[in-house]
């Protein structure tokens, strides 16, 4: 594993150590963007290595940051590996919806991309754990939905409209004719493609979830096991959840519980906009206390992740590449052709 940088000694007190370690992080948040600045001088117009570096640096949470300025500095030789294993293990994965229909990544479970790169120069023990211990789930929509809907009240947690098919079973004539329904969806919020795979894809996943474990140490908690635990699901539209899967709108949490700001980006649909709070901010309140309400901790990680795809450029190059299947055919199966190679052709 990659060294840390160490605080100096001399530390008399908490509150020193307190203010050590923080002019320490400030100290090494700042040699890693100037690592990222010098690696830019030289880069390639074709290529986007300080791009998604510099995106990872400022829009994880402070922890994650951390872990990714200290890898840049660990890595200072091997930047574009080290992107490519972000790109590879972070933002693909965690925006899979894309690639459904092609086969590089199947939502309802399957194949991880085979050019998908570890860290470089680290051992794999901590990839080797997590592959010995994760278990494949299958997927089980029609129950998390039913433990959604009643928790959510049987609506969409963002229209507040009401689910078509609770109102058809529930609502009277009269109620139904002065409630507006729509079709409802229960949308992960970690992808359930995170939790399945096939036994030749445990160790690509096992590479994603140690990824996102160094990244994101609040949910070092959850695994493949939850995916379909309520806390990872919202009740939400149709046409909302696309939009959620593909990470252009997202929910920042606040300093108050429950109450998140709703985040959405460029490419969002503006159809739904009006549908929306009025107020840019959605509260969640549970209506069956049996059924916990979504982890604000996962959904810290879905709007990082959101920030640093779109900052990162990534977003858009996706998009530009899947109109070119035959690029796409170039991620080699067993794993020797770098991501890079799609991924920063800009």
């Amino acid at each position: 594993m990659a060294d840390m940088i160490s605080p100096p000694g001399g530390i008399s007190s908490p509150d020193d150590m307190m203010s050590s370690l923080s002019s320490l992080g400030t100290l090494t948040a700042t040699l890693a963007h100037s690592l990222v600045e010098d690696y830019a001088k030289n880069e390639p117009p074709s290529e986007s290595t300080s791009r998604i570096l510099n995106a990872f640096l400022d829009h994880l949470p402070p922890d994650g940051s951390a872990v990714i300025a200290n890898d840049i500095i660990n890595k200072k030789d091997d930047l574009r590996q080290l992107a490519d294993h972000y790109v590879s293990s972070i933002l693909i994965p965690s925006n899979p919806a894309p690639f459904n229909n092609i086969g590089i990544v199947r939502a309802g479970g399957g194949r991880t991309p085979k050019a998908i790169s570890a860290r470089p120069g680290d051992d794999m023990d901590g990839v080797d754990n997590i592959a010995s211990t994760i278990t494949p789930q299958r997927r089980d929509q029609t129950k998390l939905k039913f433990d959604c809907l009643a928790r959510d009240g049987n609506r969409c947690l963002l229209t507040r409209a009401y689910d078509v098919n609770k109102a058809d079973e529930i609502l009277s004539d009269e109620e139904r004719r002065n409630t507006t329904t729509l079709m409802t969806e229960a949308a992960h919020i970690m992808p359930f493609s995170l939790a399945a795979f096939d036994e030749p894809d445990r160790r690509y996943k096992a590479i994603v979830w140690e990824a996102i474990y160094r990244m994101f140490p609040d949910i070092r908690s959850f695994s493949p096991d939850d995916i379909n635990d309520p806390r990872n699901a919202l009740t939400m539209y149709a046409g909302l959840h696309s939009e959620f899967g593909k990470l252009e709108l997202c929910f920042e949490p606040t300093t108050t519980s429950n109450r998140y700001r709703i985040k959405t980006y460029r490419k969002f649909s503006s159809f739904y906009t009006p549908h929306l709070p009025s107020d840019g901010f959605v509260t969640f309140t549970a209506h069956d206390g049996r059924y916990p309400l979504p982890d604000p901790k996962l959904l810290s990680v879905h709007a990082s992740v959101g920030a640093v795809l779109h900052a990162s450029g990534i977003a858009e190059y996706i998009e530009r590449i899947l109109g070119d299947r035959d690029e796409l055919r170039c991620l080699a199966h067993n794993g020797s052709t770098q991501i890079g190679v799609l991924m920063m052709a800009f």
